[in-house]
């Protein structure tokens, strides 16, 4: 959290902003749906949701090997989400 002054600041530039330009600030603060998406999911993630719709197929398929294949890797991109590999 930002202190008293600092927020007080930035409420001013943005006041200015929408003064002076309000179709550059609307265009600012306007995010499409792909771009929030793209924000919120990573990658991981998304192959998390691919890999669990792969499993759902091959489970509707009858490969059994398969199925569980993916769902392992699931399961294991779910659980890592938190995990980071720092170089140092």
């Amino acid at each position: 959290m930002l202190p008293r002054d600092e927020r007080r600041r930035l409420r001013e530039i943005e006041q200015q902003l929408v003064d002076e330009d309000p179709k550059l600030a609307r265009r600012l603060s306007q995010t499409s749906t792909f771009g929030y998406l793209r924000a919120r999911v990573s990658a991981r993630m998304a192959l998390a949701a691919a890999a669990s719709v792969l499993s759902l197929m091959c489970l509707f398929l009858n490969e059994g090997a398969a199925a569980l294949t993916a769902a392992a890797l699931t399961g294991f991109l779910v659980i890592s989400r938190t995990w980071r590999i720092e170089l140092h």
